[in-house]
């Protein structure tokens, strides 16, 4: 087991071994109708029709549970953009007996899946309980101390909008960390110097930056959002705020019309 996968676990991608058409008795299950299956999803792979391609894989593994059919059909699953099933699978993965190198390629390649589907959930933005302190007593005044309120709220104040602001700035700056992320390792695998680095390069580039896309378009979505939200809202609208302190959570809260 450790003489077949390791060469696919070093490159983290599915390599010649495995999904490119090596017919070597080393890269493959040994059963006849297992490792007719396995030639299916790997003739399906390379077709790119990733969905026959896991079926086959699927249907390899169950009669065979073999390390290197097991890594390629969670590595179609991710293909498939299933980072969900991708994940179960490497997991199932890390329980065989790998060597260490192995173990630590599949858990980068579930770490990059669970950034995938942490930056599809959408963020919304928490508004804590208002806990209202009751106004202190006033002493009884004559009329001539009774004066017009003077309102000074600003509209641009607006906690709503300032807070899907910011969430917006914080996924655009994480968007381009992911875009120059995924540039940098695009210029690598242009230049390997060899095909399983350049599997692994391209994987890395296409995955950082799908995460730079989908934090980038939210970012700016949320941000977006905020100003028109802020921009929409008078500033007549807005209530004084009443601030007090919530001894339960041990902080300090706001409540009024936002």
């Amino acid at each position: 087991m450790e003489r077949r996968f390791a060469v696919h676990a070093c490159t983290a991608v599915i390599t010649a071994a495995a999904l490119l058409g090596s017919t070597s008795a080393h890269a493959a299950p040994k059963g006849a109708e297992a490792r007719a299956a396995f030639d299916r999803g790997v003739a399906a792979y390379k077709k790119a029709d990733y969905s026959g391609a896991a079926d086959a894989l699927g249907r390899s593994f169950a009669l065979e549970a073999d390390a290197d059919t097991l890594y390629a059909w969670a590595q179609t699953e991710r293909k498939l953009n299933h980072c969900d099933k991708a994940i179960e699978l490497y997991d199932r993965l890390l329980v065989m007996e790998l060597p260490g190198a192995n173990k630590a390629a599949v858990r980068t390649q579930i770490e990059e899946c669970q950034a995938i589907i942490a930056a599809q959930q959408p963020a919304d933005p928490v508004t804590p309980t208002p806990v209202v302190t009751p106004p202190p007593e006033e002493p009884a005044r004559t009329p001539d101390d009774i004066r017009p309120p003077h309102r000074t709220s600003s509209k641009w104040l607006n906690p709503v909008g300032l807070g899907l602001m910011a969430v917006g700035v914080v996924g655009l700056g994480a968007g381009s960390v992911f875009l120059v992320q995924a540039n940098s390792a695009e210029g690598d695998a242009a230049t390997a110097t060899t095909y399983g680095d350049f599997e692994r390069y391209d994987d890395r580039a296409t995955s950082r930056g799908k995460l730079g896309i989908i934090a980038t378009a939210s970012g700016a979505v949320l941000l977006t959002a905020g100003i028109v939200y802020i921009v929409t809202r008078s500033s007549d609208e807005r209530a004084p705020i009443a601030f007090g302190i919530d001894p339960v959570n041990a902080s300090v809260v706001a409540a009024g019309t936002f």
